[in-house]
């Protein structure tokens, strides 16, 4: 159960937990975020989430009030707090109490603590379903707490019974909601999209450990080339990797999640498994 967060720099109880509704994040969604994934009570790859938490935070102007160590120290203190050894951590940087409504003042920073979603296994072991949809995010490099868009079409969602989207531009994948995107053509390459996408912390991780024993690629995936491909997955910190099985009527691989999708599954796990017995 957890019982604290953290406000501006300091732990209290969750229902203490405030923000005044004057705060640009509230009013104009102005805010930037990042989810740190606690493993055996230990942050997973917490220097590249502050990497990025901090090229998003420069993006949109809003400075972090405290320094990379003091913010890590932070995470695991409230990683602590609540007795955490599985869940996640997300850190949300606003736009602060704004004067006139618009323009953004000295930043609000908020630690949620929660725990981790509990996915069926059967959406590891027979794979989920994606509903293709046309759009590009506007900030897709930049991880912000606008979601209006996945969050506006889950009626949709629930009616394709799908798992989540996957956005397009009409031509080429960029991204799923909340995952990044990878196929594995007939060749047995793994290929994820290089364009319109938020560059993942898992993966960057996956990458780095399919180039050691795959054949990789970086590039534009298209609509008609993820049709034919062989395996495709998702990743992210909740999912780590998750297999998808079919997006809209289309099936990959006869709905079969294929064996470099299960190899790429229990080498990131190993992975994480070595991260964390390294980390301090």
């Amino acid at each position: 159960m957890i019982k604290y967060y953290n406000v501006n720099g300091k732990i209290v109880p969750t229902e203490e937990a405030v923000i005044n509704v004057k705060d640009l994040g509230f009013l104009r969604g102005y805010s930037v975020f990042d989810f740190f994934r606690i493993y055996k009570g230990k942050p997973v790859f917490i220097e590249d989430h502050m990497d990025r938490l901090e090229y998003s935070s420069g993006k949109l102007g809003l400075p972090l009030p405290y320094s990379r160590t003091e913010i890590i120290e932070k995470v695991i203190a409230l990683a602590k707090a609540n007795e955490l050894e599985f869940g996640g951590i997300k850190i949300i940087l606003t736009g602060g109490y704004s004067l006139n409504g618009f323009l953004p003042t000295t930043p609000n920073f908020v630690m949620v603590a929660s725990t981790l979603p509990a996915y069926p296994e059967s959406y590891y072991t027979k794979g989920v379903k994606l509903m293709a949809y046309e759009y590009t995010r506007e900030t897709p490099y930049t991880k912000t707490t606008n979601y209006l868009k996945p969050i506006s079409l889950q009626q949709e969602i629930e009616e394709a019974e799908a798992f989540d989207v996957l956005y397009h531009d009409g031509e080429f994948i960029s991204e799923s909601a909340r995952s990044n995107f990878f196929i594995v053509d007939e060749a047995g390459t793994i290929i994820t999209p290089d364009r319109d996408a938020l560059k993942g912390i898992t993966r960057k991780h996956v990458l780095a450990i399919a180039q050691k024993h795959f054949n990789v690629e970086i590039r534009p995936v298209s609509i008609k080339e993820a049709r034919a491909a062989k395996e495709a997955f998702m990743t992210s910190s909740t999912k780590k990797i998750m297999p998808i099985r079919q997006v809209d009527f289309w099936r990959i691989n006869k709905g079969i999640i294929g064996e470099t999708t299960k190899q790429m599954m229990k080498l990131f796990q190993q992975h994480i498994d070595d991260y964390v017995a390294k980390a301090i």
